[in-house]
């Protein structure tokens, strides 16, 4: 139960930050068949739990062991400063006035399964800030608890709630059908035109409270 406590707020975090990403979900829903859409959230999925598992695994076999739990502190700040740099320059990146699709949404139109499952999955595990929250929920869950099925549910609770946003698109438009292409439209401008300083700020106050979490444990 502890190590579900300590992930429910990162993954609320990634829920924020990877409001850019819904982006590609919600055009391949409108643009592509729907195995498309479903293949891209396949990869997200799957890049998430590899991340996070690696991250425990490495935690059970040279942390836990070894007694060492100044450790965790030590790498709450790091990855803490690591979340408000990321923070700060994504307020400086961003375009309110005249917000642009990132780059990596070229080609979404004519994108296959495969493309998009390596584009999910790409997004998932090199993204800085969502590998950098990914993280930072392994290691709170490895601090939590060493019971591997206890960590195993964790992650996968941590995985479903960030990956809401990713999720919707694909669950609205197998809900809805073509009645979601309007919502999905609202969002997706909504998304464009905002997503930068939302993910900014949540960035940074998170940082701020992992970084703060890490100075009192040493």
């Amino acid at each position: 139960m502890t190590a579900v406590l300590v992930a429910l707020p990162l993954a609320l975090a990634l829920l924020l930050a990877a409001l850019p990403v819904v982006l590609v979900p919600v055009a391949l829903t409108a643009k592509r068949p729907p195995g498309v859409a479903r293949t891209f959230l396949a990869g997200w999925l799957l890049g998430i739990l590899l991340v996070g598992g690696v991250v425990i695994a490495l935690i059970d076999v040279l942390v836990l062991p070894s007694g060492n739990s100044t450790w965790f502190a030590y790498a709450k700040i790091v990855i803490g400063l690591l979340l408000i740099l990321l923070g700060l320059k994504r307020w400086t990146d961003r375009r309110e006035s005249d917000p642009e699709p990132p780059g990596w949404l070229a080609g979404v139109e004519t994108m296959t399964a495969g493309k998009a499952f390596g584009l999910a999955l790409l997004l998932a595990t090199l993204n800085p800030k969502n590998v950098v929250i990914v993280v930072a929920a392994a290691t709170a869950i490895g601090e939590a608890t060493p019971v591997p099925t206890q960590q195993i549910v964790a992650l996968l609770l941590f995985t479903l709630v960030g990956s809401i946003g990713v999720a919707a698109p694909v669950v609205a438009t197998m809900v809805l059908g073509d009645r979601a292409d309007e919502r999905l439209g609202v969002a997706d401008r909504w998304m464009t035109r905002h997503s930068g300083s939302i993910v900014s700020v949540v960035l940074v106050v998170l940082g701020v409270v992992v970084a703060v979490n890490g100075f009192t444990g040493v």
